[in-house]
């Protein structure tokens, strides 16, 4: 059974505490491991180690970045069986669904890592004769990321590379439902040797994980979650007008044109609903009907409707 530690500043911490989290798989109600809870004094330590390796990182030329990641995404590639078997554990998905999300997690951190060539800024004509206005971008700092339980690999490096490859450093809070597979993940960063502070993954309760979010050094704050944590979220950043990047659940519409196959169609708008019990950001949740197919519809709907209608009348007509 996994008994996993923090990792912070490049390595796994030992634990000053023995505050542990039971995880269990929601198919069997099996405890599959345990994690150890950091507590405040350890999280906000982190984030003094992702604050001092930032310095450095933000610096670095960007294609170096890039290289970086490179070498993360092989580990990632490398790692994806045992990342997705400690993810079917822990959240009851298939295993070829949970590896195959690690290898979705290797390639959107690839694409991120090929930006490296492309982060430009602009020169702008200005109001003022022999004036030019320099546009230079730079990493916000610190950048905390809290990860939900559905796809906390995906999610995750989708988070985290473009943060770093602009120059940032993250804190992770993955979430306590779904933690395991983030330190299988840590462990692929240890092994492509990145700057130690520049990827930081803690276990924490919702107090320690808001004194992170409030921290003077957190510069961004970003979460996948439902509205009330997103409220949540913009309160934290208040404390120090830190930057909110909030995924609150997708509306995603689905467009049926008249020449669709309805049949298709129907198979199709079921089948997200039912993919990891319907908690996927994708999964249909409006349907746009042209109005040719609903009076189609409608027709037939009405006929049936007449016939019920009748027989039930007939049977209440006296013989």
């Amino acid at each position: 059974m996994k008994l996993e530690r923090n990792f912070v500043n490049g390595r796994f911490m030992e634990p000053v505490s023995d505050r542990l989290t039971a995880i269990l798989n929601p198919a069997t109600k099996a405890v599959v491991g345990h994690v150890h809870n950091a507590s405040q004094k350890e999280a906000l330590a982190a984030v003094e180690h992702a604050k001092a390796a930032q310095r450095a990182w933000r610096v670095m030329p960007a294609y170096e970045r890039g290289a970086h990641m490179q070498r993360l995404v092989d580990a990632i590639e490398q790692a994806a069986p045992q990342i997705g078997a400690t993810h079917a554990l822990e959240s009851g998905k298939a295993v070829t669904d949970t590896t195959n999300e690690a290898i979705y997690a290797a390639q959107i951190t690839r694409y991120h890592a090929e930006w490296a060539r492309h982060i430009e800024g602009e020169v702008i004509p200005s109001d003022t004769p022999d004036e030019n206005l320099v546009l230079h971008r730079e990493p916000i700092g610190v950048v905390a990321r809290l990860i939900p339980f559905n796809f906390p690999i995906y999610t995750l490096m989708r988070k985290i590379a473009p943060a770093l490859i602009a120059g940032n450093t993250v804190i992770v809070r993955p979430s306590n439902n779904t933690p395991l597979s983030a330190f299988e993940l840590a462990r692929a960063v240890e092994r492509a040797a990145l700057p130690a502070g520049v990827v930081n993954i803690l276990a924490m309760d919702h107090a320690t994980a808001e004194a992170v979010c409030t921290h003077p050094a957190v510069g961004m704050i970003t979460l996948t979650g439902n509205v009330n944590a997103g409220r949540k979220v913009l309160d934290y950043c208040k404390a120090n007008i830190a930057k909110p990047s909030l995924e609150l659940g997708g509306k995603t519409p689905a467009i049926i044109e008249p020449d669709a196959d309805l049949k298709k169609a129907a198979r199709e708008l079921v089948a997200p609903k039912l993919t990891h019990t319907g908690q996927l950001c994708t999964a249909i949740k409006r349907v746009y009907a042209h109005e040719s197919i609903l009076t189609m519809n409608s027709s037939r709907c009405s006929s049936r409707k007449f016939w019920r209608r009748k027989s039930a009348t007939a049977r209440k007509t006296p013989r």
